[in-house]
């Protein structure tokens, strides 16, 4: 088992979040990180539903997440919780993968030390 897997996802909602719907966020962000290699320290997952006909996307999914003391957050809208879900997961993804490869273009840039 990844360590990642053990790390405890804690979520929230406001307003009348579907039920299941923490759950299904829970295990998209799991899924996302399986594939982290560094330690995840925290996991935080925010749902949102808004009670006002006129908001086009009422639902809202947000995700903070500690990968080895940088943090990563997401978002994600959409009609439906599961559509705010889906797009939150996909951006949690492309955040992560983002930050694998700037810490490992960082680390190409650097020049070595001559020693005289």
């Amino acid at each position: 088992m990844n360590t990642n897997e053990a790390v405890p996802v804690r979520t929230g909602s406001r307003g009348e979040v579907p039920e299941g719907a923490e759950e299904l966020a829970v295990s998209r962000i799991r899924s996302a990180l399986r594939h982290v290699a560094k330690p995840v320290l925290s996991a935080r997952i925010t749902l949102a539903m808004s009670a006002d006909p006129a908001v086009a996307f009422p639902a809202a999914a947000h995700a903070t997440i500690d990968v080895n003391g940088r943090i990563v957050r997401a978002a994600g809208a959409g009609q439906t919780m599961h559509e705010a879900i889906g797009r939150m997961a996909d951006r949690v993804r492309v955040q992560l993968d983002r930050t694998v490869h700037a810490r490992r273009s960082l680390a190409s840039r650097r020049l070595p030390v001559q020693v005289t």
